[in-house]
């Protein structure tokens, strides 16, 4: 067993803490993530502590002693660098109310405790490193990263804090000086790097919050370091490094590509999807190709039994064999990087005006299919044919059908991508699958019923625009997102039967939400139109910048609308449908 230091622990007020140290974030901990519920919580603790007059504990701040000394020529100082093993987001966000104070007035804190020469007291990871030096240099660095926009946010919401502290007769001497000398927190040391990366993990499984993928970094770390002799260290470094930017960027292009999946907080994208969409591409290929002890592929699997029971069960029954475990980690590493890298290509597609872009954005691709998606972009192999089929299989069944079946088209097709990367095996075996769940005849029969809720009917609709008129502008992605769809003839009536051919209203209610009768229109247009029959519709229709629907008004006002009308239009976009996404 080799040699280690035992660790220390002692309690410091910030003046000590800061003493003599530089801190740097390593590259196993996450960027700077705190949100204003956090910075919130963390200025009313220090303005409930200074009215009390009591002291505020943060925490424990868990830092490793490097050999690595920095000396600043004039001021003849020297510091030592330190490790942030745990409690980046606090002393990040304790550095960031240290700068707002000097801002207000303070300017001595500035060498105290910011920058000193040229040495800034606080090295975050590499995606916050340079912005947070030229935002404490007053650079107004550009914020590329969600991450950065949050330290740039947290500057501003703590500068603004300590300006209404004074406009409401604060005394900026007193604040200053509790935030110094009233504001401990537990500093606790350790030497080795294995114990900093094991303290990592500990601290963090205790209720700290913390990602599957932050724990995935940290595992490897440690498993680099206790069985491989940190020979991939680097490695996982730079990769996770790659897949935290790739990941922000996967968040700002697809809320700027308006990628709903994304975008929309209620299906919960996170960056631990990465892992789990990885899983169903890598899992197979690890099975066949490394001798891993009991296990096997699970289309079920959770994110949470990604880290638990693959990666972690597959690293441990790889220990004793160190270049299997090294040729296991290097793999999984690697594949992983181009696996996310791909995913934030696609989201940089869904841009232009390409098919990926009607895929992501306009249908708005389920989740389910994300990992077919995302492997088949990661070998190389899409190409118009398997786009198309990808959209058929995602409207077919995942949208018109409304079920989640994933068993055969996971086992059978996605996790085999990276064993056998065959495109023309693959969209056979991704046609099967749609034909097993919604080939035409029951695609023609889901059609033909009640379809008003259902999710694809937008999409069919707007293509159908396109059908009819090549003209039409089918990228608007700003007018897709504003049209609704509109019942033509309303579903609360305003008149007597028998009318415009139906007989009662038991036949009315059974025509209302079928595709015939169904169109799109823009929202303020639609609020206008209301419950109106359809000659009243048509003035309204007739402005519309959805041509289908422009013309649909006039062809109201001259030849009138009625039941059989439903079922003829009915019957023409089932007809599109069967061609436009055909097997």
């Amino acid at each position: 067993m080799r040699e280690t230091t035992k660790p220390s622990a002692h309690t410091a007020e910030i003046t000590e803490l800061f003493a003599g140290k530089v801190f740097r974030v390593p590259d196993y901990q996450r960027a700077y993530s705190w949100e204003r519920e956090h910075w919130e919580d963390f200025w009313n603790d220090i303005k409930e502590g200074l009215t009390t007059q009591t002291r505020h504990y943060w925490g424990t701040i868990t830092l490793r002693k490097t050999s690595d000394h920095l000396y600043d020529e004039s001021s003849a100082r020297t510091f030592t660098r330190y490790d942030v093993v745990d409690g980046q987001q606090r002393l990040t966000t304790i550095y960031l109310f240290l700068l707002a104070l000097a801002r207000a007035g303070k300017q001595a804190l500035i060498s105290s405790y910011i920058k000193c020469g040229d040495i800034y007291r606080i090295e975050l990871g590499n995606l916050n490193k340079g912005f947070l030096e030229a935002l404490v240099d007053g650079k107004g660095p550009p914020a590329n990263f969600k991450t950065n926009r949050r330290l740039k946010q947290a500057l501003e919401y703590l500068e603004n804090q300590v300006r209404a502290y004074l406009d409401g007769g604060g005394d900026i001497d007193a604040l200053t000086k509790y935030v110094q000398a009233s504001t401990i927190a537990l500093e606790f040391q350790v030497a080795d790097e294995n114990l900093a990366i094991k303290a990592f993990q500990s601290l963090n499984d205790r209720g700290k919050d913390l990602t599957l993928l932050d724990k995935a970094k940290s595992f490897l770390m440690f498993y680099s370091s206790r069985y491989l002799g940190s020979e991939l260290s680097s490695n996982i470094n730079e990769i996770f490094g790659d897949v935290f930017k790739n990941y922000d960027f996967i968040e700002e292009t697809g809320e700027r590509a308006g990628i709903e999946y994304i975008r929309n907080p209620r299906y919960r994208f996170s960056e631990d999807e990465l892992l789990r969409f990885f899983y169903h591409y890598f899992a197979q290929y690890a099975v066949e190709t490394y001798p891993l002890v009991d296990m096997g592929y699970d289309y079920t699997i959770s994110t949470e039994n990604v880290f638990r029971e693959f990666l972690k069960k597959s690293c441990t029954s790889l220990k004793s064999e160190a270049d299997q475990l090294s040729a296991f980690m290097y793999d999984f590493l690697e594949s992983f990087r181009r696996f996310v890298e791909s995913f934030s290509q696609l989201t940089k597609k869904a841009k232009e005006n390409t098919p990926y872009r009607k895929l992501l954005t306009f249908l708005g691709l389920s989740a389910t299919v994300y990992p077919l998606l995302i492997s088949l972009e990661s070998e190389g192999l899409i190409d118009n044919q398997l786009l198309e089929m990808i959209e058929t299989l995602d409207l077919r069944v995942y949208k018109v059908r409304g079920t989640d079946p994933r068993a055969d088209l996971y086992r059978n097709t996605i996790s085999r991508i990276k064993t056998n990367p065959d495109p023309i095996e693959i969209q056979r075996s991704i046609k099967r699958f749609v034909e097993q769940f919604m080939g035409d005849t029951e695609f023609q029969m889901y059609l033909s019923r009640s379809v008003y809720r259902n999710p694809a009917v937008k999409y069919i609709l707007w293509e159908f625009e396109k059908h009819q008129d090549p003209s039409f502008d089918e990228w608007n992605f700003a007018l897709y997102d504003d049209v609704q769809i509109e019942h033509i003839f309303p579903e609360e009536r305003t008149f007597n039967f028998p009318a415009y051919g139906f007989q009662d209203e038991r036949e009315y209610l059974d025509n209302i939400h079928r595709l015939g009768n169904l169109t799109l229109l823009e929202e303020s247009v639609n609020k206008r139109v209301g419950n109106s029959p359809p000659p009243d519709k048509a003035p309204h229709y007739q402005r519309s910048r959805v041509p289908g629907t422009k013309k649909l008004g006039f062809d109201i006002s001259n030849v009138g609308f009625n039941r059989d009308d439903v079922e003829e239009r009915g019957e023409q976009i089932i007809d599109f449908c069967l061609q436009r996404w055909k097997l």
